[in-house]
């Protein structure tokens, strides 16, 4: 699982961010965020199935009025949980596959999250941009959670996004083999 580079800044005062930048760079970023939005919709319509077919394999229906209300995370939680059940009666090969796959999920729904909650006119020229603010509970200080996101770390991403769309589409084949 790739790791994330992040930091933080405390808030003077008051908080002015210069969009100077991100007018340099939109062209840049735009498509490539786009894109990467555009391929997790198709991974978490595969996750959606991966559920549904799970719960029952004559129709879509339950399945998807069970995940209607679930965030992704709770979907990605709720795929592996039923899957696991069944991987403790076969081998470790596809539990291990199983892991794989909802390590990929996790890390790329945090990565979605980052993009889809980023302050797009705080991105520094090092890629930085702020993705939540943070109250410490310490010493009651308002930061700025800072996630680096460049195109070079955008566009791996969209490939790992659609190498994990064959990978749950192999896991799925091979999951009710006996």
């Amino acid at each position: 699982m790739n790791e994330q580079k992040e930091n933080y800044d405390e808030i003077e005062q008051y908080d002015y961010i210069d969009g100077e930048y991100l007018e340099k760079v939109v062209d840049k970023y735009g498509p490539l965020i786009g894109l990467f939005l555009i391929n997790f919709s198709i991974l978490e319509h595969e996750l959606n199935l991966a559920i549904a077919d799970f719960i029952c394999d004559r129709a879509h229906e339950k399945g998807f009025i069970i995940i209607e209300k679930l965030t992704t995370s709770n979907k990605i939680e709720l795929f592996y949980k039923m899957y696991a059940r069944l991987e403790s009666f076969k081998d470790k090969k596809n539990k291990d596959m199983l892991n794989k796959i909802r390590e990929k999920l996790e890390s790329l729904n945090i990565f979605r999250n980052c993009i889809v909650h980023a302050n797009w006119q705080s991105l520094s020229k090092d890629g930085f941009v702020r993705t939540k603010i943070v109250v410490d509970n310490q010493d009651g200080y308002v930061k700025f959670k800072k996630v680096q996101i460049t195109p070079k770390i955008i566009r791996p991403k969209i490939k790992e996004i659609e190498r994990l769309i064959d990978q749950i589409d192999k896991y799925k084949e091979t999951v009710f083999q006996f």
